[in-house]
């Protein structure tokens, strides 16, 4: 994986605290380090570079968690594609308490991530006011800091609504420590320009396979694909279909196309060591077995189970992704230190499922995330045994039967309880492969260590969002029509092309699209519900068409096969799965606060100018 060549300096390693919009995270001393304000104003290249690199570390533990993975986990628990998980229903509790809409103020996630996006904004303020621009590097360098900024308050305002607008370093005297809310008009405004103003000195890459030389990093068509996005949310549609279009007609972007098995085609350095590993202690076991035991042997992964590998490590840097977080496990690169805690929370729960040969979650597993039975049904129906639904979720017969083992008699449900929040179908993005991470190090004894960079831009969902432009507003000036842009998706998921645009229907609907294609990705499902007006009457349906019966009602634990010789092919068969559900507390009432998240209680509290959403 190639490192980008940011270094991480203790100046921002130790320099930057929990901030919020209230005074008391505002303003600190920084002991043994040169005042803020000569430290950029002195700024050489290495130092700027040194001062963004926090900025994207902030990021990464925002959308990926350092402790928690309140970012990823409360937006699908507001949507009900998954599970909260964990190793009981005790466990993620704020996730819990969001899917019963029993959240309040006080909800900790809540708190977490509007902290840590203000956090972002005033990193990105400090740059932008008080960095030196005497050379190009430190041009970019701002550029970046507005554009993170930018992506910071989009969130905030898609979140939040009124979130306050804080585009400035507060002080205390020209800009108070108690900042007011913002309307969303101002903020949208001021989000779009700060774009532009980035795009105006930020580079593109090169061409197509360009993308490595630009690492993680920014780019004028990041920005572009975001406005357009903004756009979106704003259903003005006309200038969404401007700023994705400068996307498409660079020529500079693809959707990746790499494939992968289960089978031993597509083993790796790391998957041979293990499987050698256990060959041999599979030996020395079946060597002192008496006569008529049963012997251990591995058992390999299927060649039938295809699937697209875009969130494996191969694709790092591909020409699908216009904006991603560079994980490298190096200390000394932009990413600072590796997500361990990502992976161990959403790695598949090692104590109560026995894990394939082909990944690491045998080791530290903690079973958060895992999709519904809702949700699987719904992709299964549209996708079948897509690239895609594939490489995004599989069922239990799939992974029992198609995934290699280390030995074939201990796969499945570990122990008599179960696993907790399966209902037969298991998350496959973000899978842990074991080959994705480095090969030295798995040997040295690292099983963690995953290289696999986290994609926040894909050129898919330029091209999905440009298909809905243009169906909900005509055709735009890309070289590509709407409906190509959406057939270019279905293509690569491995289905077949749309007759036309449309956005309910059930086939190839550019709203089934979304959900499908965007799966956990940033908070797209949650706030594409809300922007189409669909949000009230999906999360209160009770049926498969919705969240079904069990949502937030009751907890389900897997238990495996009923009958364990039938072999089911058909995604859509649960019938042979034995779920047993336990009742949990009864779930709230709809109310139309929720089209908003609530202020925090402390930032409520500590900020008499902030007003509280409607209705928390």
């Amino acid at each position: 994986m190639k490192n980008i060549l940011i270094k991480i300096t203790g100046l921002v390693a130790s320099g930057m605290l929990i901030f919020s919009c209230s005074g008391k995270y505002l303003e600190f001393e920084q002991h043994g380090v040169l005042p803020e304000d000569e430290t950029y104003a002195n700024a050489d290249d290495a130092t700027a570079q040194s001062l963004i690199a926090g900025v994207y570390v902030d990021v990464k533990y925002l959308m990926m968690g350092d402790w928690g993975i309140h970012f990823i986990a409360t937006t699908t628990a507001k949507v009900a594609d998954s599970w909260p998980g964990g190793s009981g229903p005790s466990d993620g509790a704020d996730y819990q308490a969001m899917a019963r809409f029993t959240d309040n103020s006080e909800t900790g996630a809540y708190k977490d991530m509007y902290q840590r996006l203000y956090r972002i904004m005033r990193r990105c303020n400090m740059i932008v006011e008080k960095l030196n621009g005497e050379s190009a590097e430190r041009q970019r360098v701002i550029g970046e800091a507005k554009a993170w900024r930018a992506w910071a308050m989009m969130h905030l305002t898609q979140l939040w609504g009124s979130a306050p607008l804080v585009s400035h370093t507060l002080d205390g005297i020209d800009y108070s420590f108690t900042p007011g809310n913002t309307s969303p008009e101002e903020s949208w405004t001021w989000i779009m320009q700060q774009f532009d103003e980035a795009a105006e000195v930020l580079p593109s890459k090169a061409a197509l396979g360009g993308q490595a030389a630009i690492g993680g990093r920014w780019t004028k068509e990041a920005c572009y694909a975001y406005k357009g996005k903004g756009y979106m949310w704003q259903n003005d549609y006309a200038n969404a279909k401007v700023e994705l279009a400068k996307v498409i007609d660079s020529g500079k972007y693809d959707l990746w196309k790499g494939t992968a098995t289960m089978g031993p085609s597509s083993y790796g350095t790391n998957t041979m060591t293990y499987k050698s590993e256990m060959d041999a202690s599979n030996a020395e076991y079946n060597a002192s077995l008496e006569p008529g035991a049963s012997a251990r042997a591995w058992i390999d992964g299927s060649e039938d189970y295809v699937y697209s590998t875009v969130f494996r490590a191969e694709a790092d840097f591909c020409d699908e992704f216009l904006l991603e977080l560079d994980i490298s496990g190096d200390a000394t690169t932009i990413t600072n230190t590796e997500p361990y805690w990502f992976r161990a929370y959403m790695n598949w729960r090692y104590d109560q499922f026995f894990a394939p040969g082909n990944t690491s979650s045998r080791n530290d597993g903690w079973g958060f995330i895992l999709p519904t039975r809702t949700f699987g049904l719904a992709f299964c129906k549209h996708d079948g045994n897509s690239l895609r639904r594939r490489a995004t979720i599989a069922t239990f017969d799939e992974v029992y039967r198609m995934f290699p083992y280390g030995n074939a008699d201990i796969r499945g449900v570990a122990g008599s309880t179960g696993y907790f929040s399966c209902e037969g179908y298991f998350r496959m993005k973000y899978y842990d492969f074991l080959d994705d991470t480095e090969s030295g190090r798995y040997e040295s004894g690292q099983t963690h260590g995953n290289t696999t960079n986290f994609p926040l831009m894909r050129y898919s969902n330029v091209l999905l969002l440009y298909a809905e432009a243009c169906c909900m507003d005509g055709e735009g000036p890309a070289s590509i029509s709407g409906l190509e842009a959406l057939n270019m998706v279905r293509r690569r998921a491995g289905l077949t092309d749309a007759p036309a645009l449309d956005m309910d229907n059930e086939e190839y609907g550019i709203k089934a699209e979304r959900r499908f294609e965007l799966y956990l990705e940033d908070c797209d499902r949650y706030v594409d519900l809300i922007r189409w007006g669909d949000y009230r009457e999906f999360i209160t349906n009770t049926s498969e068409d919705g969240v079904g019966e069990h949502w937030a009602v009751d907890v389900p634990w897997f238990h495996g096969f009923i009958d364990p010789d039938k072999v089911t092919t058909d995604p859509t068969d649960l019938s042979n799965y034995d779920v047993t559900y336990d009742a949990q507390s009864r779930r709230g009432n709809w109310d139309d606060k929720l089209y908003l998240l609530p202020f925090p209680y402390d930032e409520i509290t500590m900020n008499p100018s902030l007003t509280q959403n409607p209705g928390w």
